[in-house]
């Protein structure tokens, strides 16, 4: 492929992520308006526990990381520096986030089974291995992207880099997210084979444990399956979407 089709490629994912930014901001927000009195009343009747903490950051911190992301793409005049600042904040923004939306995953399944001593052992123990595992990679690959100028003027800048890095950890987060799946899976199972006295409130927890859960598969396979079939910078940019 020559640099001229593969600079046109380039533009036609540019573009297409940038649009698919702009949906994403413009859904968030405008949920957060629909579901803003709702949300008021749980800020300030419901008690301040763990699960609200980490629903606070993967909510407001989601904003903050949206408004970057946006900044980015639709200011293609903006310096490498500048780019650099904002890329390394989000980068560690999305971490942060998407493990507070894992520990979420995690205490609603604990949730389901009950809170058994068991259980919260046994997803501290592994949500615990999987940070072990993810910063042991992340030491051990030391070959952080590269930002550079975008070649044509739909975007400020890209990333560049290993796509090795991209595919472990998310094959890290993807076993994380299969556990968590199939604990839930199995309460899901069991709670539509009971026979009398079913817990309906309980049955739309788990249901929607296996709708958050599936999706959260479903991205991060694709995160992986597009970082592997396609070039390298699609990867970290396909990765920075999905984070949205």
């Amino acid at each position: 492929m020559s640099s001229t089709e593969n600079v046109l490629e380039l533009g036609w994912v540019l573009w297409g992520l940038n649009y698919a930014n702009v949906a994403v901001t413009t859904s968030w927000t405008y949920n957060s308006f629909l579901t803003l009195a709702d949300e008021v009343a749980f800020l300030t009747q419901s008690q301040w526990r763990l699960p609200k903490l980490l629903y606070i950051v993967c909510r407001y911190l989601t904003c903050g990381y949206l408004t970057l992301e946006m900044l980015v793409a639709f200011q293609p005049m903006m310096s490498i520096h500048t780019c650099q600042v904002i890329y390394s904040i989000n980068t560690y923004l999305g971490s942060f986030i998407v493990v507070c939306a894992e520990g979420v995953f995690l205490l609603r399944v604990c949730a389901i089974w009950g809170f058994g001593r068991k259980m919260v052992v046994l997803f501290s123990m592994s949500g615990l291995m999987y940070v072990i595992a993810a910063t042991v990679v992340l030491s051990i690959i030391r070959s952080p992207p590269t930002t550079t100028k975008s070649p044509i003027p739909v975007t400020s800048c890209l990333e560049t880099g290993s796509d090795r890095t991209i595919i472990i950890l998310y094959v890290i987060l993807v076993a994380a997210e299969i556990q968590i799946w199939a604990f839930a899976l199995y309460k899901f199972a069991a709670s539509y084979s009971r026979r009398g006295g079913r817990n309906h409130l309980l049955e739309q927890l788990i249901h929607h444990n296996m709708i958050y859960l599936t999706c959260g598969l479903v991205f991060s396979f694709s995160v992986i399956l597009t970082t592997a079939r396609l070039n390298v910078f699609y990867g970290f940019m396909i990765v920075r979407f999905l984070r949205n």
